[in-house]
């Protein structure tokens, strides 16, 4: 007897707490206890959830049934420490404010839509889960220091879908959709993964690595990179629509799908590339383009568009094999700064860089 009332304490200790729209949801969390659910009717429910710790469950009639709207110059939600889970609602904010903070412990969200005029979800040295997320705001996701698992739901950015500075993430089934003016999926840092990814007319760039950033990509799908004017004064600059753009950093991307790149298909400047059975249809830059001492392992490609297969150029290196070339010309090596590609077994086609008989 003594350990079945031990197993149902926490049952009876839990409370459930209703706030039907129009009800007093501030009066709710502040008498809330550790472990209580505050259900939200269906409805509009216009206030900030305010700054929260767990444990507590916030969850609503469903998305499209219950909707939070922050107050003008207030966040949707700041979560600083414990598990904090939302369900079956929209929480949006206004401009330059943000949907969901996550500054401490860990957030777990089961169908959730997120608007933020800055940022839909920030999460800042702690952790984000969710399952069926909408992510809208001038970032859809940023995350610093951050360890963020996502599966199944969309994002949207003016500046960029999906941003990570440094930490974790991992998206799984997701689709990212721009334009955005940085990127549809930025990493500058920490390591990205991306598992059955879509990225759909995300600006300039479908993806954007720099400096320390780590990508390693299985069945992305990158389509409609676009050219963008950038104006300097009274000069006007032509951005190429890159679908993979990597400035350093590191990049792996295996049996992905690269199509309509306004400029090339994977352009690297410096860093590591490695593409394993990627179907890729450069722009007017080329499919592959390696700068900068830029180091590329290309296995089982296939590369189409109108500019050449592979670009390589000061002190590139590439090695290369089993791919199908369908450009004219394939290779374009400057053999006199120090590029090289050296092809392997399977490629059929003329070694560039031989030396002069």
């Amino acid at each position: 007897m003594t350990g079945f009332l031990a197993a149902a304490l926490p049952l009876v200790l839990t409370a459930v707490l209703d706030v039907p729209a129009g009800g007093d949801v501030s009066a709710a969390l502040a008498s809330a206890r550790g472990g209580d659910v505050i259900r939200l009717g269906p409805g509009v429910h216009r206030v900030s959830l305010g700054r929260r710790r767990g444990p507590l469950r916030i969850e609503g009639a469903g998305v499209g049934r219950t909707e939070v709207i922050a107050p003008e110059g207030e966040d949707g939600l700041v979560v600083e420490g414990g598990d904090v889970a939302l369900a079956g609602l929209a929480l949006r904010a206004g401009p330059a404010r943000t949907a969901l903070k996550v500054l401490g412990g860990r957030a777990s969200l089961d169908e959730v839509v997120l608007a933020g005029g800055a940022v839909a979800a920030y999460v800042q040295g702690a952790a984000l889960e969710g399952r069926g997320l909408d992510l809208l705001g001038g970032y859809g996701l940023l995350a610093r220091d951050a360890r963020v698992n996502l599966a199944g739901g969309t994002a949207r950015g003016g500046r960029a879908g999906i941003a990570l500075l440094s930490g974790a993430l991992t998206l799984r089934r997701f689709d990212v959709t721009g334009p955005s003016s940085e990127a549809g999926v930025t990493v500058s840092g920490g390591e990205a993964v991306l598992d059955d990814v879509a990225i759909r007319s995300p600006g300039p760039s479908g993806v954007a690595v720099t400096g320390t950033g780590v990508l390693r990509g299985f069945a992305v799908d990158v389509a409609g990179a676009r050219e963008v004017q950038l104006s300097h004064g009274v000069e006007v600059d032509a951005v190429l629509g890159d679908c993979i753009q990597a400035r350093r950093g590191t990049v792996a991307l295996d049996a992905a799908a690269l199509a309509r790149c306004g400029g090339a298909a994977v352009e690297a400047s410096g860093g590591s590339i490695a593409l394993r059975g990627v179907d890729a249809s450069g722009g007017e830059a080329g499919c592959l383009v390696l700068v900068d001492g830029a180091r590329a392992e290309l296995v089982g490609n296939v590369c189409t568009g109108p500019g050449p297969s592979v670009v390589a150029a000061s002190g590139a290196r590439a090695v290369a094999r089993a791919n199908r070339w369908r450009t004219d010309p394939v290779l374009w090596v400057d053999c006199g700064a120090g590029a090289r590609v050296e092809l392997g077994r399977g490629e059929q086609v003329a070694s560039p860089c031989r030396p002069a008989r």
